[in-house]
């Protein structure tokens, strides 16, 4: 307010403020302005990123489509068709709720660790601190701080190979046992037309083994994006499915040409295996960085991962041999000749009591040496009564 003498009186003046066009460039420049000013670069960044890693990673969804109308005739399409919609239910049943839920699992327990690492000082810092204090309640400070967070790191570490091992039991059991089942599937579900046909039984076989390679690089994956703190980690791993999009590219119009949709289904898994093989890297980097808090936790290698990760040796081989039983199951029990026959359903029963038989030995061996995936199970039987 101003005043303005009048008679010898000073009365009070209202100043009005100047009235801005709100349709003139200037003031639009500055709403633009106060706009970027209320937002954070760090994490717009991040959002960008995410953003063109998200349209990559949809076209590499899509990139099987475009080689297959591009590559393949009508006949190849609907037979990958047809296996990818039967072959995709497994991942989006059992799979997605995994990954989804072990994403929010690392991140939080990310954010945790991320918490303590901020928290802890300096070497500098920390060594003024100690020297400041007389009576060592600094050290020990600061030794609290190191071991909580060691501690936190650990339990990640536990998380991470539990779930891969878990995944990888589901992924295994897919590869080795049902991959001898496609027949009888298509038989069931989509007639006996499909069911006789050997090239979509194949196809379907292949998504089988295909659903073990999802297994690990869905976790491994949903582990990158829920420690993830920096734009420059979220953009090598951009980087990185860009140039397994090129070795997809490269790969996949030969194979196609050589195996039809067998072919495809074979080229999407290398290249998942190579995006699970960087996400494996990116794990053992973190954990060996994160692990120099505590001398016992450092230098984590891979293949000690691998140790934690993989199921007990006896247990592979019994998966293996697995495969080969109910292999040889289909050829003696399910073979071209007992299908077409009147009886093929009873010969197909046959066939499923070799392969729940299977099922039964692998998983009572996976409980006999694997410790902590009895535990949980235990775990979770008793929460569930309670």
């Amino acid at each position: 307010r101003g005043m303005l003498a009048v008679g010898g009186i000073r009365w009070p003046k209202r100043i009005q403020a100047p009235i801005h066009n709100p349709y003139q460039n200037s003031s639009k420049s500055r709403i633009v302005s106060s706009v970027f000013q209320n937002l954070d670069m760090k994490t717009l960044r991040l959002v960008i990123i995410f953003t063109l890693q998200g349209i990559l990673k949809h076209g590499l969804t899509e990139a099987d489509k475009i080689v297959l109308s591009a590559l393949a005739g009508s006949y190849d399409q609907g037979v990958y068709a047809l296996a990818a919609s039967y072959g995709g239910l497994a991942a989006r049943v059992l799979l997605q709720p995994i990954e989804e839920n072990a994403r929010l699992l690392f991140s939080r327990q990310g954010a945790l660790v991320a918490q303590h690492l901020e928290t802890m000082p300096s070497d500098s810092v920390e060594q003024k601190t100690i020297k400041k204090t007389t009576n060592g309640e600094g050290n020990n400070t600061c030794t609290e701080k190191s071991s909580l967070a060691s501690t936190h790191v650990k339990e990640m570490e536990d998380s991470y190979c539990f779930l891969l091992r878990a995944v990888l039991y589901i992924g295994l059991l897919f590869a080795s046992i049902a991959s001898n089942y496609t027949s009888i599937l298509l038989r069931i579900l989509a007639g006996a037309r499909w069911g006789l046909n050997a090239e979509a039984s194949a196809t379907l076989s292949a998504f089988c083994v295909y659903t073990a390679f999802l297994a690990i690089n869905g976790t491994t994956e949903a582990f990158v994006y829920g420690v993830a703190r920096s734009g420059k980690d979220v953009g090598a791993l951009g980087v990185i499915h860009a140039l397994i999009g090129g070795v997809f590219a490269t790969l996949a119009p030969p194979l196609v040409r050589l195996r039809g949709a067998v072919g495809l289904v074979l080229t999407n898994c290398i290249c998942m295996a190579l995006r699970s093989m960087y996400s494996l890297f990116y794990a053992s980097r973190y954990f060996s960085v994160t692990g120099k808090l505590n001398k016992a936790l450092s230098g984590i290698l891979t293949s000690r991962m691998m140790l934690h990760i993989f199921p007990h040796p006896f247990v592979l081989v019994l998966f293996f041999s697995s495969y080969l039983v109910t292999r040889a199951s289909n050829n003696h029990f399910y073979n071209d000749h007992t299908a077409t026959g009147a009886n093929w359903m009873l010969h197909a029963l046959r066939h499923i009591s070799v392969g729940v038989l299977c099922v039964i030995i692998v998983m009572s061996a996976a409980l006999r040496f694997d410790k902590e995936l009895q535990l949980t199970l235990l775990r979770l039987a008793k929460n569930k009564s309670s």
